[in-house]
């Protein structure tokens, strides 16, 4: 059963029997929160975020396909995260929504597709299974993320663990390539960038980020430059998130006639 949230948007409530809770927009399929430990939100939702129709929602988990970022022709990060899902099924401490061709995403993108995104939470787990479906007579291929901010106490103290040795292209700096050198990740201005095969699972705070069939990992944060001049964040927001974000984006997936994919990131509080 949905309810009303924000704008007047659906929204869904998960709730699972150890206290976690989790809600979900029907509305870019789009996770806005996630607590556990009797209430202790783990995402960052802007305080401005944007519940217009047609609007991206400024925090917790955008949902990144067909398109990552730039990188083609069609709008930055592509349509979903913007268009109305369809609530399939769901249960106290799950739901699946799913997205499906339209007019109005043929127009830009001529392809029929099935996205189902199943959202579980789990003890101190938030798992996020993303997949997509060629139901068409053409193939199609395509570059997802699953877009997540998660809150942090205080971003000028924090690092990531796990990148080191790892290649990335940095957008910050015209997209030019580099290693992770460095045993950990810090955030002393913006940070963006793309590392390529992350297979192995990163330490944020007490988090534990892992991922499966998504082949890289982006780490963002934009500073306090960019953040400013964000609409819809306040100016020092960006102290209070940083996004580790499952991603296929080096090698698109190619989708025959009758194939699927699947992407899974899971977060688990220590």
């Amino acid at each position: 059963m949905t309810l009303t949230g924000n704008g007047n948007l659906p929204k869904l409530n998960l709730a699972a029997a150890d206290g976690a809770r989790a809600e979900i927009y029907l509305h870019g399929g789009h996770i806005t929160s996630w607590t556990v430990d009797g209430g202790v939100e783990r995402l960052f939702l802007s305080p401005k975020a944007d519940f217009s129709p047609g609007a991206a929602i400024r925090g917790g988990t955008p949902v990144i396909f067909p398109q990552f970022a730039g990188l083609g022709p069609l709008p930055k990060h592509g349509f979903a995260r913007s268009r109305a899902w369809e609530l399939l099924a769901a249960e106290a401490d799950w739901a699946t929504l799913r997205l499906r061709e339209d007019a109005a995403s043929l127009a830009v993108w001529p392809h029929p597709f099935v996205l189902d995104y199943t959202v579980r939470i789990d003890g101190r787990q938030l798992q996020m299974t993303l997949t997509a479906s060629n139901p068409g007579p053409g193939s199609f291929s395509f570059s997802a993320a699953l877009h997540t901010y998660l809150r942090v106490d205080d971003l000028r103290t924090v690092s990531v663990d796990g990148l080191q040795g790892l290649r990335f292209s940095d957008s910050a700096n015209e997209g030019k390539e580099s290693i992770q050198n460095e045993a950990l990740l810090t955030f002393p201005g913006e940070i963006d960038r793309i590392y390529f095969r992350a297979a192995a699972p990163v330490q944020l705070q007490d988090m534990t980020i892992e991922q499966t069939g998504f082949t890289d990992a982006v780490a963002w944060n934009p500073g306090p430059e960019k953040c400013a001049a964000l609409k819809d964040m306040q100016p020092d927001s960006y102290l209070q998130f940083v996004c580790i974000e499952a991603a296929v984006i080096e090698a698109p997936v190619t989708l025959q006639p009758g194939q699927s994919w699947t992407g899974t990131q899971r977060i688990t509080i220590k």
